[in-house]
Parts: structure tokens; sequence; C-alpha cells
């Protein structure tokens, strides 16, 4: 029920059975694509700016989770979401996590990833940071607690797992060919999560 309440409003952004490869002309052309750009297009603005600053602020009570970097790129990439990503170091390992928000409908994804700290930190300066953190949340901890803060005080529903990788087979958009596109790259950017 849910994947076909998500397809529909997915249609009303992005053009049915056209690649944007092979018939350029014609995407750009369809209402679809006009309403997406224009959504898009208003990303470019101070109020873009003013929106992700709020955001911000529903983290920075909190002593880790604060320093939340905006890396939203809207107007260069034409991504479909805010963007927000925070390194953390856990067992000596550097972690990152990505907090996507969705601008055409209230649903977030999370991703946890994993980075060879090396050129950027020694194997000392990451125990140093772990010894001198204060705060002792495991990265499945933080992420948590961002769940929670995303729901509760953004109002945004987490992006069903199950759905993030469903091939839409009928839409593209961007550099992704028709039957590659999924449920994530329609709602977030075109990422492989």
């Amino acid at each position: 029920m849910i994947n076909e309440i998500l397809l529909r409003q997915l249609y009303l952004y992005y053009p049915k059975n056209i690649c944007p490869w092979n018939e350029k002309e014609k995407y750009l052309q369809t209402s679809e694509f006009k309403r997406l750009q224009s959504l898009i297009d208003f990303f470019d603005s101070k109020t873009n700016l003013a929106i992700r600053e709020n955001i911000k602020k529903e983290f920075e009570k909190d002593i880790i989770l604060k320093d939340f970097e905006d890396f939203s790129r809207l107007d260069s990439n034409q991504d479909r979401c805010y963007t927000f990503y925070l390194n953390v170091f856990e067992g000596g390992e550097l972690y990152s996590i990505t907090l996507y928000l969705s601008i055409l409908v209230p649903y977030y994804a999370i991703r946890k990833g994993w980075h060879p700290p090396e050129p950027f930190f020694s194997k000392s300066q990451i125990e140093e940071l772990e010894k001198a953190k204060l705060d002792k949340r495991t990265i499945d901890e933080l992420i948590s607690d961002i769940e929670i803060i995303v729901e509760e005080k953004l109002l945004y529903n987490k992006m069903p797992h199950v759905l993030m990788n469903n091939v839409i087979n009928d839409i593209s958009f961007g550099d992704i060919y028709l039957g590659y596109f999924t449920m994530f790259n329609a709602f977030f950017n075109n990422s492989i999560i």
C-alpha cells in the first residue's frame, strides 16, 4: 500500500517512460520535470539556507550531533534531499553518519559508513580523540538518537528499508537510466545506499 502511495507521489515529479539520456529534449519539456526542477531551483534561495540552519539547530543541544555538517548540494547535483554528515570514531575506526531528509515527502534515511582514517588521522591521533571523548555512545546509539530528533522534532518518518532499493522501471533522472532508478534515488539523490 505505501509503495503505491509513494509511486503516485513520484509520478508528479518524474515523467513515465522517458529516459533523460535517450530523449533529453522530450524529458526536459515534461510538466513533471518542470515541477521537480522548480522545487530544486527553490533551494538556491536564502530561504533554503534558513531551513537547513533550522534543521541543524535541532541537533545543537547534543554534544556530538551538534557537529553535523551541512552537505546539502541541491544547487549543484540536483539532489532531492537535505544532507547532513558527521564523522565518528569508535573502537579505533572512523565511521560516518549521513542523514538524508527528502524535499519531496517527509521521509528520511540514514547511512552508516566506514572509512579508512589515513591519511587524515594517524593511529595515535585517533586514540587521543577517543580518550578525550566525553560522550561514550556507540555509533548505533547515536543513530537511534538522531532518529528520535528527526521524528519528534522535524516530524519526518523513516523511509521503509524494504522500499529503499526497489527499482522503479518507468522513471529515471540525471545519470540513471530507466530500469535502474530506485526509490532512494527518487526521493533523495542519485547515490547508491
